[in-house]
């Protein structure tokens, strides 16, 4: 297995960007350091045999003075880890298996409470001025991106009828409302029948005899979708893990050049979203501008990264777009029905995560924070256990870009429609018609090359109405300060002497693999 990444210096950069001599050199240098840091996070060997850390140690003044200290910190996990159990919800195993699975999961969640809370009062009490959660983000966010995450609302719904309805075709013999059997009713494996409607190639499973492609043919296909959007360009280097029991994501590793994409070993009617939406986060990754200076290649703006991939994973529910994955027509129009039935449930999820964070402003004890996620759980008219809903505040910061994030989707969807109304029949969309225009893509694909204040969701959306402003200079976006840093950080960074003080942040999303060794993208 190999996990190198380039490691010549961009061309045509301008000097007053990478100058010329040692500092370009300590440019490159800290790419490296970042590249094995990331893959590191991933459970992949790293390109150089000294450890990171003392790597760190020794370019913390350049860490300084390019803006990335606090990055990398919490890449060596020198910053508050972040409360997780080790255990995970076995959503591959049958109904008993899901049940066992669960009381462990839960189990530990419920001896994690204590310090769930801790965490969370520590964060509340730093954060100053600004929402407590932009101490979730270790470069600055926009302005306008946290007054809109700070203001996005949704009701907190019942979802028992939408899971009851998803539970009549799958054969279950508990609750729809159990929280194993919801979580996992969610994935849509009942929707097509009790089989999950996977194809031929997932184990005990018959050739042909279901309605969904293999996992390597659905990423050829979404792929080569991509590629002919100019999404993905062949210069960007993806290395694809495949892991049970985790979410699809993915995570840079050498920007523009370089990302890793992990994806769970079986296929479910939401890989085909799943799927699309990360393809959305590499295409982010890819179009980075090599020139712009690191800090700004390395910042995401999560209302805009959001957005952007909701975006992408919208043209999924299209039953055109479904066909063109080989998938007939009758299996297309369920599937379509249960993406739209799914963004419900799961904005539903999410707005009791919005309604929780509200609540515990006014809880002083663990027991209050369990109290207040059981009122919570209680109106989402689903068993879900408090302590795994208090668990998932630690992550409120990316719900809200998800929330915020769909209102967004809406108004670029808005606008690509004003702009470009009637489609020729490309093939890259299905249901919107700006989809199956040349124009629409390349407007997206500069938009989202855009860095610095005006790579912002607020940028994004001007790039749209204004295509021919210059993105550096047209645009002022500011951004907020860091809420978590400290006067004496850069004295820290330099003192630093290698050793980690914490582990990782961890997280289902930032396990260590097993086994598995990576493959390219076709």
């Amino acid at each position: 297995m190999t996990t190198a990444v380039p490691d010549a210096a961009h061309p045509g950069v301008p000097d007053a960007v990478h100058p010329a001599g040692s500092d370009a050199v300590q440019v490159v240098y800290v790419e490296d350091l970042i590249a094995d840091l990331q893959l590191e996070r991933a459970g992949l060997p790293g390109r150089d045999p000294v450890p990171a850390a003392r790597r760190a140690r020794q370019a913390a003044g350049e860490l300084a003075d390019l803006g990335l200290s606090r990055f990398v910190a919490e890449l060596l996990g020198e910053t508050a880890p972040v409360p997780a159990p080790s255990a995970v919800l076995d959503l591959e195993a049958d109904e008993d298996g899901r049940r066992a699975s669960y009381e462990v999961w839960c189990a530990e969640a419920r001896e994690l409470t204590d310090e769930v809370w801790r965490w969370l009062t520590e964060r509340r009490r730093a954060a100053g001025q600004l929402p407590w959660w932009c101490g979730e983000s270790a470069l600055p966010l926009p302005h306008d991106s946290v007054r809109r995450l700070a203001e996005v609302t949704a009701p907190v719904r019942d979802l028992s009828e939408i899971a009851a309805a998803w539970a009549r075709p799958a054969g279950l013999h508990g609750s729809a409302t159990a929280e194993y059997n919801w979580r996992w009713l969610l994935l849509g494996k009942g929707v097509l029948g009790p089989s999950g409607g996977v194809s031929g190639g997932v184990p005990g499973g018959v050739p042909g005899e279901g309605q969904l492609p293999q996992l390597n043919e659905l990423i050829t296909l979404l792929v080569g979708q991509a590629r002919r959007c100019g999404l993905l360009p062949l210069g960007h280097q993806v290395k694809v893990l495949r892991r049970p029991n985790t979410p699809s994501m993915v995570m840079p590793v050498r920007l523009p050049g370089s990302s890793l994409l992990s994806l769970p070993t079986a296929v479910t009617p939401v890989t085909v979203q799943y799927l699309q939406h990360e393809l959305a986060h590499l295409a982010e990754h890819a179009l980075r501008p090599a020139d712009a200076p690191l800090v700004e290649r390395w910042t995401f703006d999560p209302l805009r990264s959001e957005g952007w991939a909701l975006l992408l994973e919208h043209l999924a529910g299209s039953t055109a777009f479904l066909a063109r994955l080989g998938i007939d027509e009758e299996t297309a129009a369920v599937l379509a029905r249960f993406y739209a039935e799914e963004e419900c449930f799961s904005r539903g999820l999410m707005a009791a995560d919005l309604a929780l964070d509200t609540d515990l402003a006014g809880c002083r004890t663990s027991a209050e924070a369990l109290d207040a996620a059981s009122a919570v759980a209680a109106a989402t008219g689903l068993e879900w256990a408090p302590e795994l809903l208090l668990l998932r505040q630690t992550r409120v910061l990316h719900w809200r870009s998800y929330l915020a994030g769909y209102a967004w989707r809406d108004t670029v969807r808005a606008e690509l429609d004003a702009r470009f109304g009637d489609g020729d029949g490309n093939g890259c969309g299905g249901g919107d018609s700006w989809a199956d225009r040349d124009e629409a893509w390349a407007l997206l694909r500069s938009a989202l090359a855009r860095t610095g204040p005006a790579g912002s969701a607020a940028g994004f959306l001007d790039a749209l109405r204004h295509p021919g402003r210059h993105h550096r200079t047209h645009l002022h976006v500011p951004h907020a300060p860091d809420p978590m840093r400290r006067p004496d950080d850069d004295d820290r960074g330099r003192e630093r002497d290698g050793r980690r003080t914490g582990d990782r942040p961890s997280g289902q999303g930032d396990r260590r693999p097993a086994g598995r060794a990576p493959a390219a993208l076709p």
